[in-house]
């Protein structure tokens, strides 16, 4: 009976092809809830993170001083002992060093080998970097660590002009960051990840053929345990292909169900879930200097390029910030800040850049500075109506915000301020200085102001005041800073018998904190026509005091 066995093997062999015949039940339904998903994930494989997160984070990543640029440069693993290779540049693979080498064997290949440490910490802002970068082409974005971002793309292949120039366009963003990745295009996101470390760059939009296109991929592309790929070698599995014939059964038994799991995932026989990417509410990132710099002037040009991808970054996310907090750490004494605050929030590079070198053009260095730290404040919103109203106004190119920033970091913060109103009756108590939060063009006049602090100390910005909107009782412009005594018993004299037009207002307040007031205010006209805000005090001696004077 020749002829019947090989039917028993195939029927024996099918189901791990094809679980639907004979999975059971449950598999059939599994097979077809999955057919039914229209998704495509584009997987981002980084095969040099290791050098490139270096090269990101440190300037100590480029040859050393002394050597040429066509030095060879190795990473290892100080946690490991730091005596064997993790990664090297293509000058260290043409002369036949290798990862896993023996760091005894590299140097004796290339004495004058340029070796840096592994930095874990980098490694995963690298990755960060690209999965923030990547949300600019789809929200669904999927870090698959250590090497590797997950795109889900379906909805955005028509918005960029179709697969390939969708693909040329991440890779062009991606290179723009000093990375080089290999891209692959699949509907399920783990044979994307296997196509793209293999190195094949596939777009496959159907699942058509997605199994015999992996069943050539080797078994590596998994990642498996290596004792697990050392037995399957041993029984003559070395690909995808030889593991997708295997009994399903006997090779769940065998080895591990998370695997034969894997081998469903990836051919579209099985959900896949993904935890999306958040980004990060804040931005943070830190730059090592080698050799150190005491030269403000070369300090801000190092600073360059934080600016431009703490810029990228919030582009990305259509954000601004209004706060920025610069971190120049020394050697032997205590962290250098300049904070740079904006009277609006900004993604400009061009903008932050010039205000950074305004401050550290008069910022005194204690020592040189070894590193860079910038922390930015919460992203906000960014007004992106905000034009220029000087030069609409005045014909200038200076904006007010900018001349608002450039005067703070000239003079100092707390020379340049804002008015923000306190619920208070007593004139004295009702402001406080604050940010310049707004600015209002009514006709000639360039208005600046403050938010208003109610009551449970939230800040609210109400709308100015329009034509006709005056309050019951009006208030000076010029509030003098300490009442000054009149003359006159009766009737106050300044410069002459005032004339009352509007009064009296009464203000009686603060017996809570000992500064209490009790006053009849009046608007008063000067024989010279100059309006006075004046009041006489509601006690046996009843004094009068001017305390403003109305524009």
């Amino acid at each position: 009976m020749p002829g019947v066995q090989p039917s028993r093997v195939t029927v024996r062999e099918q189901p791990g092809l094809r679980p639907a015949p004979g999975g059971g039940r449950g598999a059939g339904k599994q097979v077809r809830a999955a057919a039914t998903s229209n998704e495509l994930w584009l997987a981002i494989h980084l095969p040099h993170y290791v050098l490139e997160s270096l090269r990101r984070s440190t300037a100590a990543a480029q040859p050393v001083a002394g050597h040429d640029s066509g030095t060879a440069i190795v990473a290892v693993d100080l946690e490991g002992g730091g005596k064997v290779v993790c990664a090297g540049d293509a000058a260290a693979v043409a002369a036949g060093v290798t990862r896993g080498m023996a760091l005894n064997s590299a140097l004796a290949l290339l004495p004058g080998l340029n070796v840096l440490a592994r930095d874990a910490q980098a490694e995963r802002a690298l990755l960060e970097a690209v999965a923030t970068r990547a949300i600019g082409f789809t929200p669904r974005v999927v870090l698959e660590p250590p090497d590797a971002v997950l795109l889900e793309v379906r909805g955005s292949l028509r918005l960029f002009g179709g697969v390939r120039r969708f693909i040329a366009q991440v890779r062009e963003r991606l290179q723009s960051m000093g990375v080089a990745p290999l891209l692959a295009l699949t509907p399920t996101p783990l044979a994307s990840l296997w196509f793209a470390r293999m190195g094949e760059e596939v777009a496959l939009r159907s699942r058509d053929g997605l199994a015999s296109r992996l069943a050539r991929l080797p078994l590596a592309c998994a990642r498996w345990p290596e004792k697990r790929l050392e037995s399957l070698a041993a029984m003559g599995v070395r690909t995808i292909g030889d593991c997708l014939k295997l009994p399903r059964d006997g090779f769940a038994r065998r080895f591990a169900p998370q695997m034969l799991r894997a081998l469903d995932r990836a051919t579209g026989c099985a959900p896949d879930p993904r935890v999306a990417f958040v980004p990060r509410q804040r931005y943070s990132v830190r730059r090592d200097l080698e050799p150190e710099i005491s030269d403000t002037e070369r300090l801000g040009r190092a600073a360059g390029p934080l600016v431009d991808e703490l810029c990228s970054f919030l582009d990305l996310r259509c954000c601004g910030v209004n706060v920025l907090d610069f971190s120049l750490l020394h050697r032997d004494v205590p962290p250098t800040r300049v904070c740079l605050r904006f009277a609006e929030p900004t993604a400009q590079a061009g903008r932050i850049a010039e205000l950074l070198r305004e401050r550290l053009a008069r910022t005194e260095l204690p020592g040189p500075v070894r590193a860079l730290r910038l922390r930015s404040g919460p992203f906000m919103v960014a007004n992106q109506q905000a034009g220029d109203l000087f030069a609409r106004a005045r014909g200038r190119t200076t904006s007010v915000p900018q001349l608002v920033e450039r005067l703070r970091a000239r003079l100092g913060t707390d020379a340049v301020y804002g008015i923000q109103a306190v619920p208070e009756h007593r004139p004295e108590s009702a402001w406080e200085k604050g940010d310049i939060l707004l600015f209002q063009e009514k006709g000639d006049i360039l208005l600046f102001h403050g938010p208003t602090r109610s009551g449970d100390g939230k800040g609210e910005c109400p709308p100015f005041p329009g034509k006709g909107e005056c309050p019951l009782f009006p208030r000076p412009l010029w509030l003098l800073a300490e009442p000054q005594p009149l003359e006159g018993e009766e009737h106050p004299r300044h410069e002459g018998r005032l004339e009352f037009e509007e009064g009296p207002e009464r203000i009686e307040s603060g017996w809570w904190d000992g500064r209490d007031v009790r006053r009849d205010y009046y608007v008063a006209r000067t024989t010279g026509g100059m309006r006075l805000w004046v009041f006489r005090e509601r006690c046996a001696e009843g004094r009068w005091f001017l305390h403003g004077v109305f524009g």
